[in-house]
């Protein structure tokens, strides 16, 4: 195995360490997945009532934005008829104006309107890929599902969206970075807690320093191998850390959700131009980034970009990524943006 590699922000904040303090862990679930906390507090921190807001924060993020809660504002909005207007809480204009400024400046391929094609492929609350009786789409479903959505017929102006007719919002490739965002602000604004890493569904952010003055060290995702019907460690992967301190990681891979169909490999990550899941070999994508939620967007933009336009989008935009590659033989190979070799 390779020596490790590791990876530290161009400017670091000198404030002393909170000495004589020691990590607190939280943790909890949300959004179908885990959210954990570790923070740098007093010995005697009573943290209850920090784990409480935050499950609260969250919670209140889950019943704006989140498809599979029939009551969410989100699911009102998709069930909506044509031509009418929708007030939305201020947390979810900031998501979805995210959303629309990445699918822009990408061209298409990061599209928070996607909603239908990722319900036709299966990866929504609705039809299942694992569900009994369950096919992927033809080629004139899949383009009916791409021609439903797109971020083109988003009209957002004044904390109000239009729904123009059949077009569903999907915030799941941007959602969790924005959480891990809202609770490390919670964290800061009404604990006074600065020194912390923030995680929910493996996007985390750090924050400050630990008690011992050391950073939030955490791994680099390494993309697996598939072998023998079942996804493998690499053992050429060079382990990569990285100092999250003021900044925030996301990673989009395709063996974090996937189904397999007669041989073929169909990743949760879906092309919304194309109306198909990905297939250029793209297995991971991580960005470093001072905000989750951005970081949690531009993972899979890049993504979709595939390993010829996404490295030479992220350099132009001065995007510090790490781009992993799965040739036809399975093989991985790395390429680094600029701004991440920058890190190193």
């Amino acid at each position: 195995m390779a020596s490790a590699r590791v990876l530290v922000p161009r400017h670091i904040a000198m404030r002393p360490p909170a000495l004589g303090g020691q990590v607190h862990a939280l943790q909890g679930l949300t959004m179908g997945t885990s959210w954990s906390v570790r923070l740098a507090g007093a010995a005697g921190l009573a943290t209850a009532p920090i784990a409480q807001a935050i499950q609260r924060e969250l919670d209140g993020i889950v019943a704006q934005m989140s498809p599979w809660e029939p009551g969410s504002d989100i699911s009102r909005y998709n069930r909506a008829p044509a031509g009418s207007w929708h007030a939305l809480p201020a947390a979810f204009e900031t998501v979805l104006a995210c959303g629309l400024a990445v699918a822009r400046d990408s061209g298409g391929a990061f599209d928070p309107a996607a909603g239908a094609l990722v319900e036709a492929w299966g990866f929504g609350p609705r039809h299942r890929h694992d569900e009994a009786g369950f096919e992927p789409p033809d080629g004139a479903r899949a383009e009916a599902a791409r021609a439903a959505g797109g971020w083109q017929r988003v009209q957002l102006e004044a904390g109000r969206v239009r729904q123009p007719g059949g077009l569903q919002l999907d915030l799941s490739a941007i959602a969790k970075g924005y959480a891990v965002d809202r609770v490390a602000r919670l964290l800061r604004e009404r604990f006074g807690l600065e020194d912390h890493l923030v995680e929910v569904g493996g996007e985390l952010r750090g924050e400050g320093v630990k008690p011992d003055g050391q950073p939030w060290w955490v791994a680099v995702e390494a993309a697996p191998r598939w072998h023998d019907g079942a996804w493998r460690p690499d053992p050429d992967a060079v382990p990569t850390r990285v100092a999250l301190h003021g900044l925030c990681i996301a990673t989009s891979g395709d063996h974090r959700r996937f189904y397999r169909r007669e041989g073929r490999h169909h990743p949760h990550t879906l092309d919304p131009r194309s109306g198909r899941p990905v297939a250029h070999g793209m297995a991971l994508v991580t960005v470093l980034h001072e905000s989750c939620m951005a970081a949690d967007a531009l993972s899979t933009a890049l993504t979709v970009l595939g390993p010829d336009e996404g490295p030479a989008w992220a350099d132009a935009r001065g995007l510090a990524a790490l781009f992993v590659v799965r040739d036809a033989a399975g093989r991985l190979r790395e390429r680094a943006s600029r701004a991440f070799a920058d890190l190193l």
